[in-house]
């Protein structure tokens, strides 16, 4: 519904709104990833067995920081459930594994495929439809590398954001045909050579998708953050739900899978006016994408955080936001017509199908 909201705009006097298509959302339950490699095995009648890693050894510490996390997430959702009812409604489960999401996703990426070197705009104040893609009104995009974002020229940004393709042993080990048409993953080393101070403005405040590698999250705040003249101010968790208020996947402990994602923040180190700094541990709450790294806006939540009008830059981006630049490999990605309610999916099995149709 709230990335609908940001689309929510009349094509012309003889077209109607166009709408992400619900079934990328229809996630009934948590999701059996086990469950998926016995039938699998049941199949082909292999015994797959994993084949053991050594253990690693997480210092205590953070072990103490994510239970005290899990446990105020926990808390969080059971609250909302009491507090808004109407928001996550009881449906029977459908037990299914979302099959309806996960076919939608892998029929999405079998239909579509990225721009290479294309840079474009929609100045204008409503929504436009061309070549299949949707442009929400007042957006600029460059489908093009990071590394090459001095094309951007003079220009300076209040709000910078950053998906960055983060190193994964999992993923490393499970990347599938048409996932890998983007960037590869990259070391800290190659994040840190990108010029984010020169498109800040004296106040910016950069904002970055990262996992839950402890990793990964040290060496943003220690090492990342103060090439790009930048100081951390606050971490937010997005906390991914099912359509009845569960989590996708249960707690792990350690380096473990997590049902939520963070948000680090970091504000222009010479920011010579005081605004509003993001607050530590806010809690986001939504039912997620199917649709591999289809990660929620941030544009309205950060209003407070920024001035009036302000210009923000996605870096790595995979989608278009009204009144943003877009830079990225795949910045039209999810502005495929696929994704939108005139596509025509035909993907489900018939028990799937039911459930979706009466939501459509």
């Amino acid at each position: 519904m709230f990335i609908s909201k940001l689309y929510d705009t009349v094509l012309s006097q003889t077209e109607n709104c166009i709408h992400l298509y619900d079934h990328f959302f229809h996630i009934n339950n948590p999701f059996v990833r086990d469950r998926q490699q016995v039938e699998t095995s049941a199949e082909t009648n292999v015994v797959k067995r994993k084949r053991k890693r050594p253990p690693y050894e997480v210092p205590v510490q953070y072990l103490m920081r994510g239970d005290e996390i899990s446990k105020r997430i926990k808390t969080f959702i059971s609250n909302l459930k009491k507090s808004h009812p109407d928001l996550f409604p009881i449906a029977p489960k459908i037990l299914d594994n979302n099959s309806c999401a996960r076919h939608a996703s892998i029929k999405f990426y079998e239909s579509t495929s990225a721009f290479k070197s294309v840079y474009g705009q929609n100045p204008n104040p409503n929504l436009h439809t061309a070549n299949g893609y949707v442009f929400p009104p007042k957006c600029q995009f460059y489908c093009d590398n990071v590394f090459n974002m001095k094309n951007l020229g003079d220009q300076k940004f209040d709000l910078i954001l950053l998906d960055p393709p983060w190193t994964n042993k999992y993923i490393k080990r499970k990347k599938k045909i048409k996932r890998d048409e983007g960037y590869t993953m990259m070391t800290d080393q190659d994040l840190a050579q990108l010029p984010i101070n020169e498109f800040l403005t004296s106040n910016g405040l950069v904002c970055v998708w990262c996992t839950n590698s402890q990793n990964h999250i040290d060496s943003l705040k220690s090492i990342l953050f103060p090439i790009w003249n930048v100081k951390y101010v606050a971490c937010w968790y997005w906390i991914k739900v099912t359509e009845c208020g569960e989590f996708v996947c249960n707690f792990a402990p350690g380096t473990g899978k997590q049902p939520y994602e963070r948000i680090l923040f970091g504000r222009k180190i010479d920011c010579d006016i005081k605004i509003k700094n993001p607050e530590e541990d806010k809690f986001i709450a939504s039912v997620p994408s199917s649709v591999h790294s289809h990660k929620p806006p941030l544009s309205e939540i950060l209003v407070t955080y920024l001035p009036p009008t302000p210009k923000c830059l996605e870096l790595f981006a995979r989608y278009l936001i009204p009144n943003w630049t877009s830079y990225g490999l795949e910045a039209l990605k999810f502005q495929h017509k696929f994704l939108y309610e005139n596509s025509d999916i035909e993907y489900c099995n018939h028990k799937s199908k039911t459930k979706c149709n009466k939501n459509v």
